[in-house]
């Protein structure tokens, strides 16, 4: 994934298990979190999301890239 890449995001409900809402956006920023003991780094995505003409933040499990 990059800066610029035009992806499908899912919005899942707070248990994890059923998708609360999707659509196509674009990633404008990728933040590496450095956490603590054994888990090591992971990635958020800032993604502006078309359907709703707002910003929101994504980890890697719930975007995919759109090949274009």
């Amino acid at each position: 994934m990059e800066v610029g890449a035009l992806v499908k995001w899912y919005e899942p409900y707070a248990d994890g298990f059923m998708t609360r809402d999707y659509g196509h956006g674009i990633i404008l920023n990728i933040k590496t979190h450095d956490v603590g003991y054994k888990s090591g780094p992971y990635k958020t995505y800032t993604v502006y999301r078309n359907k709703h003409s707002d910003t929101m933040s994504f980890s890697a499990g719930e975007i995919e890239k759109i090949q274009t």
